[in-house]
């Protein structure tokens, strides 16, 4: 019984079948379609996943190579396949080149796929063509096994009622075990539907699919900040979500346009999963209008306050040429900001938006939401808190489908506003540090359902330096050490300053002699901070600003 246990749940994974003469198939796949599976062995779309190339060679394995024999053109996609699956395997080569180059042992040859000129599969076509596999494979197995199926099916119809069927009923058990276990190893697991196992073929596969995006360029998006980095744990993780919490009219829109303008400017080099999607970055504002925010991008990356002191031409070719503001090979990322009123859409809408830009040849790397107090649930909920609490949850899912980082906004609560006021008054330095946890306003469930909480508040020295305070009180992934992190803005300006590739610029605190900072800032060393006054008396996100003589 335990054999037949054993033998009955091993090797279900994607594991490659041993297929032996008497099991191959006749079938004569079309032209069209061994041209799909070529392009998808040498395609370096990040949907493929081990097991898709693992079924691919159990049907390859499975088709009786005397079919093509006399069809030179699809000879030649045969082999091609087959030499390419060894390549991705045998060898873990994803690069397309390096692939070409095993499957003719160095020589150049485009008579098949041309990479030059190939662009890669969509998204939609290997998903196409992972079903179409995974089908076929269930097809054979029922071809394999429907005659013997229906012999014991015979069997059983003929034997008496009265007559033992003990040995009958677990040959037909068997056989159906059999089928369904077949059935499993050919299983087209999508995105989201992933297993870890230490079986056969699933543990294989799970690990060369997890190094592969570990490894990823693609899976961290950096800021042009060593101090915001370093707080994130290096970049942006795909299927995080993060929320930044600060006060009323304490910039947390514009904390998050410079994060959005930074990604841009600092992952030039980005490649999309689908290479034949252009990559773009997603504002959801539901705050400020397009308008609003064009003319704060406009201040960050050209440093002047009032783009209607230039012709339209000028404003344009300022943001081109001085904020980098442009699309292409080297720079292909595209930022698209998008408004929708408070309130009128729930999370729900962000599938929607991701879609319709995917119809537009686009690929989302990022989603940025502004701010959580102003898009619904997709469920109802009289409790505000619990509303908050299943939109985080939400965004964390959507994070997930769609394999990009979410990034929003949200309040602290009137108890975390009494604080900073009366550290600004008493002149107190590292105002972040007055405030934790406790101050999330309405939910700990938005905490709870996180990947990474920061909480910002702006600090301003006696003289007239500004900072941004953060303080990362959550994060649920490997990460550095600093927890605390002052990072400069430009002079008159609401763009922090970019530091990447540079010596550190971002103080670990306003108290130098105390707790040290990234570099020595003798300068800035027994500073107290101003007394800022009353502030906080508009929702206007950028209302901290205007006391030190920005216009905007």
């Amino acid at each position: 019984m335990n054999n037949d246990r054993h033998s009955k749940y091993t090797g279900q994974g994607n594991t490659v079948a041993v297929v032996d003469s008497k099991s191959k198939i006749t079938t004569n796949i079309d032209i069209r379609t061994l041209d799909i599976i070529c392009k998808c062995i040498v395609s370096n779309n990040t949907i493929i996943k081990r097991g898709h190339i693992v079924n691919i060679k159990n049907l390859m394995d499975l088709l009786d190579p005397s079919v093509y024999k006399n069809d030179p053109d699809k000879s030649k996609r045969v082999d091609f396949i087959n030499k390419g699956i060894e390549a991705r395997l045998d060898y873990n080569l994803n690069d397309p080149y390096m692939i070409v180059s095993h499957i003719y042992g160095g020589i150049t040859d485009t008579s098949v796929v041309d990479l030059d000129k190939f662009t890669g599969l969509t998204n939609s076509e290997i998903t196409w063509l992972n079903t179409a596999v995974s089908e076929s494979l269930k097809y054979s197995t029922i071809e394999k096994n429907i005659d013997e199926l229906m012999d014991v099916c015979n069997r059983i119809k003929s034997a008496g009622f009265a007559n033992s069927k003990v040995d009958l009923i677990h040959e037909f058990e068997n056989k159906i075990s059999n089928i369904q276990n077949e059935f499993r190893r050919s299983k087209n697991e999508s995105e989201t539907d992933t297993m870890f196992s230490l079986r056969d073929g699933y543990f294989e596969n799970i690990m060369y699919d997890t190094y592969n995006s570990l490894s990823s360029p693609r899976r961290k998006l950096i800021t042009g900040m060593q101090g915001m980095n370093e707080l994130i744990g290096g970049g942006f993780e795909n299927g995080r979500c993060y929320v930044y919490f600060g006060l009323p009219g304490e910039g947390k829109s514009t904390v998050m346009l410079n994060i959005l303008y930074q990604i841009k400017k600092y992952n030039k080099d980005y490649k999309t999963k689908d290479p034949t999607k252009k990559p773009c970055i997603v504002l959801l504002t539901m705050e400020n209008t397009v308008t609003e925010s064009i003319e704060r991008l406009f201040g960050m990356a050209t440093g002047l306050s009032d783009m209607t002191n230039l012709a339209p031409d000028g404003a344009i070719k300022m943001l081109r040429e001085k904020g980098e503001l442009y699309i292409n090979d080297e720079s292909p990322i595209d930022i698209i900001i998008h408004f929708k009123p408070s309130n009128s859409v729930d999370t729900s809408y962000l599938y929607s938006l991701t879609e319709d830009l995917e119809d537009q040849g686009m690929e989302v790397i990022a989603m940025f939401q502004d701010y959580i107090g102003r898009i619904r649930s997709t469920q109802r909920y009289q409790d505000t808190r619990l509303e908050y609490g299943a939109i985080v949850d939400e965004f964390k899912i959507f994070a997930e489908t769609k394999d990009i980082p979410i990034i929003t906004v949200a309040q602290l609560n009137r108890d975390a506003s009494k604080h900073i006021d009366e550290g600004r008054k008493s002149s107190k330095s590292d105002l972040v540090r007055l405030i934790g946890r406790s101050n999330i306003s309405e939910s700990m469930l938005i905490l709870n359902n996180i990947d990474a909480g920061f909480i910002i508040a702006p600090e301003l020295t006696d003289t007239g330096i500004r900072y941004l305070g953060v303080q990362r009180i959550k994060i649920r992934y490997k990460a550095g050490d600093l927890e605390f992190a002052y990072l400069p803005f430009m002079e008159n300006s609401l763009k922090l300053e970019e530091d990447f590739g540079g010596i550190p610029n971002y103080k670990k605190s306003m108290r130098d002699e105390e707790f040290g900072s990234a570099y020595q800032q003798s300068e800035y060393q027994n500073n107290p901070i101003k007394d800022m006054g009353l502030i906080m008396q508009s929702d206007n996100d950028d209302n901290i600003f205007s006391s030190v003589g920005i216009s905007y």
